[in-house]
């Protein structure tokens, strides 16, 4: 059954960032310490659109607000106010798109509600810069490549909770094809391990790694929930940018780096 979840899970991750890329969807624009804005992005061809909020309070387990909204512009910005500082959210968004000119993809879909999810913790106080984004949940903390083998260390910005579970789904995008290792379900830390030979003996040349992270946890008076956290994916080159050594930065900064990547071994095959 478990396995069947983990699976579910990695087949969502697939279809929604694909989705992402031609469906107009919502991107958090500002977080403080009580509020979050959040605006529409590809939505050329969209005239207005209605939506449902429900927000979850992942520190105290309980659904914090519910919520309907219409938009009916492109460019309006949406606020949500009354939020407690420091804490971590989930926001369930379920939307209807009306477009302007239906082309054939919109005019299939206009009449099916989109979800999506967003999870973002609240700043600690007002001196915060609200333009700095903290949705960052599943950390890579540890990363090994080789000739035939690459590992990737995870870690979980839940890691002190108990009552909240990360579940992260891994994939390495190569030449030859794309290596999709189990996912796990990280309490502290979690290794993913992408064997290189089943790419065969000839080009193992990988260009990409994706990290798809799912909180789950038990909300007061319901069953289960599982929300989608923002993924990464990048090469090489921009993972580079992003190594940094833990004794250089103060604790506190650790949260502002969408991937922590503390030891990194370049392997000539993990060039693209």
């Amino acid at each position: 059954m478990q396995l069947m979840i983990y699976l579910l899970l990695f087949l969502s991750s697939i279809i929604n960032s694909a989705l992402s890329v031609i469906v107009a969807h919502f991107e958090p624009s500002a977080i403080t310490d009580t509020s979050l804005v959040i605006r529409m992005v590809n939505a050329h061809n969209v005239s207005s659109f209605d939506m449902s909020v429900q927000i979850f309070d992942l520190d105290r387990l309980f659904e914090y607000r519910r919520t309907e909204l219409k938009g009916s512009t492109k460019d309006q910005l949406f606020s949500f106010d009354g939020l407690t500082p420091n804490t971590w959210f989930a926001f369930r968004i379920h939307y209807h798109l009306h477009y302007e000119e239906p082309s054939s993809y919109s005019a299939a879909h206009s009449v099916d509600r989109t979800k999506q999810e967003l999870v973002i913790k609240t700043k600690n106080s007002t001196r915060d810069d609200p333009s700095r984004i903290d949705s960052t949940v599943a950390i890579i903390d540890d990363l090994f490549v080789s000739r035939d083998n690459i590992y990737i260390g995870v870690s979980t910005a839940f890691k002190d909770s108990k009552k909240v579970m990360t579940v992260v789904v891994t994939e390495l995008k190569c030449s030859k094809g794309d290596l999709k290792p189990m996912s796990q379900q990280i309490t502290h830390h979690a290794s993913f391990h992408f064997d290189l030979n089943l790419l065969g003996d000839t080009d193992k040349t990988c260009s990409k790694v994706c990290v798809f992270p799912y909180v789950r946890v038990s909300i007061h008076n319901r069953t289960s929930e599982t929300f989608r956290a923002k993924e990464w994916c990048g090469g090489l080159d921009e993972a580079k940018k992003l190594v940094v050594t833990a004794s250089t930065l103060p604790i506190s900064s650790l949260q502002n780096i969408p991937l922590l990547i503390i030891s990194l071994f370049v392997s000539r095959n993990f060039i693209q």
